[in-house]
């Protein structure tokens, strides 16, 4: 059931349209409501205001899938699977369409929007940068947006089932309402990023060995060792890179729209590495 979910669920994100059910909208209405109850009482700026905004729905979650567990020969356990990991694969557009946009943008020589396309690879806002720059930027981004929107959503899957899935989005938006909104409280948002990579620390590193089996591999690794005392995501970038067989960045690198292509379809190799160790798992019993 693991791997048909799965499956099922990659098949639906690449046709349903952004937004929706799947934004960000509604959780960020309901957090900041829950933050003008909890700030009175102190309770909000901080891990507790994190705490109320996920574990509720959490629970709520794992309840559901409890009682669909064994309901209709387990297709309302499948179907709440596939929905589940339809909405962590975020509201936006598929990452195919966000490496398009930033592509013909690029080759087109439109500024404003390679700049409005990379700052959706970004998942955020970026600083402007020379046009040469942003394929490397790009790529980067490629790779850290890649394991938030796929590879983080089905380990936890795998690992958790439909609530796993469904929490670990809620914990990248609910990181996400404190990058955007001024008013979250700075302990607010230093909790949300440190209970996320904590979430993203077994899928980062089981990511980049995907990505080193689907690539150079002494170069991934090799990224990967040199960039031991780096941020989590710069350093999953330049593994990925490495991957491509590229060397850790000590200077310019000068990469080429190319790379990005390049990068792309190393991500789809890596992918259907996992997919065929889900399938080994379920084969086995083991989801």
């Amino acid at each position: 059931m693991t791997l048909i979910a799965v499956l099922a669920a990659l098949l639906l994100n690449a046709y349903l349209p952004p937004g929706g059910w799947r934004s960000a909208r509604g959780l960020f209405r309901y957090a900041g409501w829950l933050r003008s109850r909890l700030l009175a009482a102190r309770l909000w700026d901080g891990a507790m205001g994190l705490v109320a905004l996920i574990l509720p729905a959490v629970l709520v979650l794992w309840a559901l899938q409890w009682l669909l567990d064994d309901f209709f020969f387990g297709v309302g356990s499948l179907v709440f699977g596939v929905l589940a990991l339809a909405f962590a694969f975020g509201g936006g557009d598929t990452l195919e369409a966000e490496v398009s946009a930033f592509t013909l943008a690029w080759r087109r020589g439109d500024q404003a929007a390679t700049h409005s396309a990379l700052g959706a690879l970004a998942g955020a806002a970026v600083e402007p940068m020379a046009m040469e720059a942003q394929p490397e930027a790009a790529t980067g981004y490629l790779f850290c947006r890649a394991r938030t929107r796929l590879f983080a959503p089905i380990f936890w899957f795998v690992a958790l089932g439909p609530v796993g899935a469904v929490g670990y989005r809620l914990s990248v938006l609910a990181r996400a309402f404190g990058e955007t909104h001024d008013n979250a409280g700075p302990d607010y948002c230093q909790a949300a990023s440190r209970w996320l990579g904590w979430l993203d620390f077994v899928p980062d590193r089981l990511m980049a060995l995907a990505l080193a089996l689907a690539g150079h591999f002494s170069a991934a690794w090799q990224a990967w060792e040199q960039t031991r005392s780096e941020p989590a995501n710069r350093r999953l970038s330049e593994t990925g890179i490495g991957a491509l067989g590229l060397p850790v960045d000590e200077g310019p690198r000068d990469l080429t729209i190319a790379t990005l292509d390049d990068a792309h379809a190393l991500l789809r190799r890596a992918l259907y590495l996992w997919i065929a160790l889900v399938a080994i798992g379920s084969l086995f019993g083991l989801g």
